[in-house]
Order: structure tokens, then C-alpha cells, then sequence
């Protein structure tokens, strides 16, 4: 960009004063003038053909709320300093609010400057990051001139992982090494541990040579059937997350997920994930070894579905084997999906709730909780400060 309405403007009234005055020092004064015009617009021509730039950084892929770092160097190639340089970097703001701040060089010939930025990764996705903003200018102050100078750069930003111990979907029903009262999704061809008596349990489970040994009654832990199928629903409505302008409850959401997920597929447990954004997303996974497409799936993917998470669950419960367990992970219970889920309910599946909110600030949620306990429905509520382990037990 040229300042070019003050600069025409007295080139204008120079050539009207040499043309109306005359003699040798107008005109001199215009050469001179013209001079500058044209080295100022070929200087500056010039930086924007000479100054390179190249970038890197220490990691490509992180876990949320985990600090980079990226490197810059600016190399000027040309035999024209840079007179001023105003270098702006190009991390998003989504992705560290530490962003896009300003630094000013000058650059002589050949002459390279670094620059680094450590950076907190505030919210998952997948970002360009080599990218860089320059204003720069001739030494006279006549032109102005913003480029952009690219590198292939990008880092990969994860949703934080909590590792769950156990996770209660049936009531009684932990997985882990902790006690079970239920016999959901259990092998009884396989022990797995032994435990204390607990109330409830029932008398087919005692082992009753160690009870003799030991004075007590100790009963038999199974193992987790490898028949056991979990199918975790998020729900991405668009219309849901309008008013989490910080994208705290959307992250949260992500990282519930990611979680259980991770929680069963450990336990060896069939697990399925669906959910919304442009069109529908389905990750199927049998253990461990396919949790990583879950997880790059989750770092990717945003709210853009106006798609109501009842009608997706009335939907599904068509090919979903009865006994399945269904688990939905929302912000908002609506009156949609009550009324999903209480036909669901009543055809046999199990369903548990996460709930995922700003509970101190929100008390919207309350009256359909409620209603979900009523129904005897599992339900978690998840403020956006929890901690997920703490919670999902």
C-alpha cells in the first residue's frame, strides 16, 4: 500500500508549481521527487522477492493444554536492507491466545533473524502454523507493503486423555479391578481376581475353598466378556454450543469421550463411536491397537450438525443388538432426546448419560436431569472446571 494520497498530492502541486514558476529549481526538486517515487516502489518490489522465510518446530502432534514450541528465520537475500520489518506470527488464535504478536527488525543484506514462540495448545484441531505476516516499507516512508510469507508447518492438537480406573454403566457394574454386583458383559468361563463379600452379591459367585482359609467370604471377579459392545453417541449440534464462545464445553465434550473410549477399548471391549459435523462419523474399534483413529478423528472435528441427538438414537436403536449399551455424551438434554430415550429404555438398551456443562452458571440442565434419574437412567453431570477422572468412577 502506498501513502499515496498525501504523496500524489504534493507530487501534483510540485509539477503545477515547476510548470507555473519555472526555472531550474522546481524541476530539479520534481526530478528528485520522481527519484525517490521510483526507487521506493522497486525497493520495496525487491524485499517482497528477497525476503524468505523457513520454519520449524520441536513437536507436530500434542495433547491439549501441552506447550510447543516454533521456530521462524527470516532470511533477507537481497543486496537492499530492510529498512523496517514488522513481523507478526502466524499461530491462530483458537489455538494459543498468546498469539500473533509483533516484533520489529531491521534486516541488513543477507542478514537472517530468529524467532521463537513457545505456546500453550489451548483447544484441539489441526493448524497451519507456518505462517508469517510482514509490513514492511521503503526507507523514505512513501510505500507501505503487507505480505504473507508461507512454510509448510502444522501441528496436530489432541484431546487430553484422563485415564479412567473404572467407569460405572450399570449401576453396580465396574469395570477395572473393582467389585461387580452385576452380571453384565461377564465371562464366567474366566476369573479375573477375588475380592471381598460385598452386599448384594450373589451366592453362586463365593469361592468357597478361599472363604474357608481365610474366615471371610471372598468371591470371584470375571472377566469382561469379549461380547460386550459399547456405543458411544457425542452430540455435536450445532445449536447446542452457541453460547460456549470460549469453547470450553465443546472440549470437554471431546475429552469425556476420548476417555471413555479409551477406558473400554483398554478393557478389550468392542467400542463404536458416532457422531455429527458435516456428515455422519462412525469409528468402529475392538482394543488399544485402534484407539489412535479415535483420536485423530476427535482432534479434527468441530459442531457444525443440526442433526438433534434424539432423532440420531431413535435412528440407530434399528441395527443396535438388544443389551447394547448406550452411552451419550451431550451438552444439553432436550426434550427430544427424553423422549428418545425413554422408548430406547423401555425396548431393553442400557443407556447412561454425560452431561457436560457450566453448572455453576447454568442451572437450565436441573429440571431434565431429573427427569433422566427418574427413569432410572445413569446420569453424570460434568462441570467444565472437573476433573474427568474424578468424575467418570
Amino acid at each position: 500500500m502506498i501513502n499515496r494520497i498525501s504523496f500524489l498530492v504534493f507530487f501534483i502541486l510540485i509539477i503545477a508549481f515547476a510548470f507555473l514558476v519555472g526555472g531550474s529549481f522546481p524541476y530539479l526538486l520534481l526530478f528528485i521527487i520522481a527519484i525517490m517515487f521510483i526507487y521506493s516502489y522497486r525497493s520495496v518490489k525487491k524485499i517482497n522477492k528477497n525476503l524468505l522465510g523457513i520454519y520449524w518446530s520441536d513437536k507436530d502432534k500434542v495433547e491439549k493444554d501441552e506447550y510447543a514450541e516454533v521456530n521462524y528465520k527470516l532470511y533477507n537475500s537481497g543486496l537492499l536492507p530492510l529498512p523496517y520489518a514488522i513481523v507478526e506470527d502466524g499461530i491462530p488464535e483458537r489455538l494459543s491466545k498468546d498469539s500473533q504478536n509483533e516484533k520489529v527488525f531491521f534486516i541488513k543484506p543477507y542478514e537472517a533473524k530468529n524467532i521463537k514462540k513457545k505456546f500453550k495448545c489451548k483447544h484441539r484441531g489441526f493448524y497451519e502454523i507456518g505462517k508469517v505476516k510482514i509490513t514492511t516499507g521503503d526507507i523514505f516512508g512513501i510505500i507501505k507493503k503487507e505480505f504473507v510469507i508461507k512454510d509448510d508447518l502444522f501441528i496436530t492438537v489432541y484431546p487430553k486423555v484422563y485415564k479412567l480406573e473404572n467407569f460405572n454403566i450399570e449401576g453396580k457394574d465396574f469395570y477395572g479391578s473393582l467389585s461387580t454386583n452385576q452380571k453384565h458383559y461377564e465371562d464366567y468361563t474366566s476369573i479375573k481376581n477375588l475380592r471381598k463379600y460385598h452386599y448384594g452379591d450373589s451366592l453362586k459367585r463365593v469361592h468357597w475353598k478361599v472363604t474357608a482359609k481365610k474366615n471371610e467370604l471372598i468371591v470371584k471377579n470375571y472377566e469382561v466378556s469379549a461380547n460386550a459392545q459399547i456405543r458411544v453417541y457425542m452430540d455435536f449440534e450445532l445449536n447446542k454450543f452457541l453460547k460456549d464462545k470460549e469453547g470450553l464445553i465443546e472440549e470437554k465434550v471431546a475429552e469425556c469421550v476420548i476417555s471413555i473410549i479409551h477406558f473400554f477399548l483398554k478393557e478389550g471391549i468392542e467400542s463404536e463411536l458416532i457422531t455429527y459435523t458435516e456428515k455422519k462419523i462412525e469409528i468402529h474399534g475392538k482394543d488399544s491397537g485402534e484407539f489412535k483413529y479415535f483420536l485423530e478423528t476427535l482432534a479434527r472435528i468441530r459442531p457444525k450438525s443440526y442433526i438433534n441427538m434424539g432423532d440420531i438414537i431413535l435412528h440407530q436403536s434399528r441395527i443396535l443388538p438388544l443389551g447394547t449399551t448406550i452411552i451419550i455424551v451431550t451438552p444439553k438434554v432436550d426434550r427430544k432426546i427424553l423422549s428418545s430415550s425413554l422408548t430406547l429404555k423401555k425396548m431393553g438398551y442400557n443407556l447412561v448419560f454425560v452431561i457436560v456443562g457450566d453448572f455453576k452458571n447454568d442451572k437450565t440442565h436441573n429440571e431434565n436431569i431429573e427427569i433422566l434419574n427418574k427413569m432410572e437412567i445413569i446420569t453424570y453431570k460434568l462441570d467444565i472446571e472437573d476433573n474427568i477422572k474424578h468424575v467418570l468412577r
